[in-house]
């Protein structure tokens, strides 16, 4: 019995097309996440809310997030299907009574099908951290580098992200969550999926600032990961928030409560730093 649970355990996991590659990454098809939520059981009018909560598209307080998009492929002469996307989605918030959570998540999914082109079932997209995972990652990476617990509750709490001597911290985080690497720099398709969506100036604005940073010169490779990503990415989406200024919809943990994503996602949780990584005390001394 044991070794029929464990097999099937081995087939379900790989039949969701979830796919964890190195470092901390997951990425998950539409496909594989009805596969996932069978598993789940959930009433049959909840089934594409638990899809849209699997790929982190999907906040009850919120509705859905622009990055839905990235498992759709829009006809290339059609100009308009964002607007009409977005009149959709403003339509469905302002229609459908908002304690009908699985209607409004369904009818929002609609809008994608009907506005936004082909849909791409098979082919696995990037899916942004939880807020949980985020701590892990940020706490491993501090551990490795031969940070004190001390001290990474004091940059956690203070938010004290741009110090210098914090930079391969920084450059660690990002690697291990798919959103920079030395080679090919930002990963702003990622970043676009992880900050919830932004406007179209967005990538104007960051590839000018990439250009001034990478122009400037004079980076080691951890300072520049620090600099490319709180100056041309953080300057406009905060991408790391200081555990005192936290601020959480504790029920709705598997997706964002503020505009931007990834600044809700990241923001950390008190209890979740002290159960990681042991009780700590901060610093009361000066300095």
């Amino acid at each position: 019995m044991r070794r029929f649970k464990l097999t099937s355990f081995i087939l379900t996991l790989f039949a969701t097309n979830v796919i964890c590659s190195r470092h901390k990454i997951v990425q998950k098809s539409l496909a594989g996440t009805g596969i996932e939520c069978q598993q789940y059981d959930p009433p049959w009018n909840c089934a594409v809310r638990c899809q849209t909560l699997l790929t982190r598209d999907w906040v009850d307080s919120t509705g859905m997030q622009s990055p839905y998009d990235r498992f759709f492929q829009p006809d290339p002469n059609d100009q308009c299907y964002m607007n009409r996307t977005q009149r959709c989605l403003l339509d469905k918030q302002l229609t459908v009574p908002r304690n009908k959570l699985c209607l409004r998540a369904d009818s929002s999914v609609q809008c994608f099908l009907i506005q936004s082109g082909q849909v791409i079932m098979d082919q696995p997209k990037f899916v942004a951290p939880s807020r949980l995972l985020e701590n892990q990652i940020f706490l491993e990476c501090g551990t490795m580098l031969g940070f004190s617990r001390q001290r990474i509750w004091e940059i956690l709490y203070k938010g004290e992200f741009t110090l210098p001597e914090i930079s391969c911290l920084v450059r660690c985080f990002l690697i291990r969550s798919g959103l920079y690497d030395d080679k090919s720099g930002l990963n702003l398709e990622r970043f676009y999926v992880a900050c919830g969506g932004y406007d179209d100036a967005f990538y104007h604005n960051v590839t000018k600032c990439i250009a001034n940073v990478e122009a400037a010169g004079q980076c080691d490779k951890c300072t520049r990961a620090q600099r490319l990503a709180l100056e041309c990415v953080g300057s406009q989406y905060p991408i790391f928030v200081p555990v005192s200024q936290t601020d959480i919809d504790s029920t709705n943990n598997a997706g964002r409560d503020v505009n931007n994503y990834y600044t809700s996602n990241f923001n950390f949780n008190f209890g979740d730093v002290i159960s990681q990584v042991g009780p700590m005390v901060p610093a009361t001394g000066g300095g």
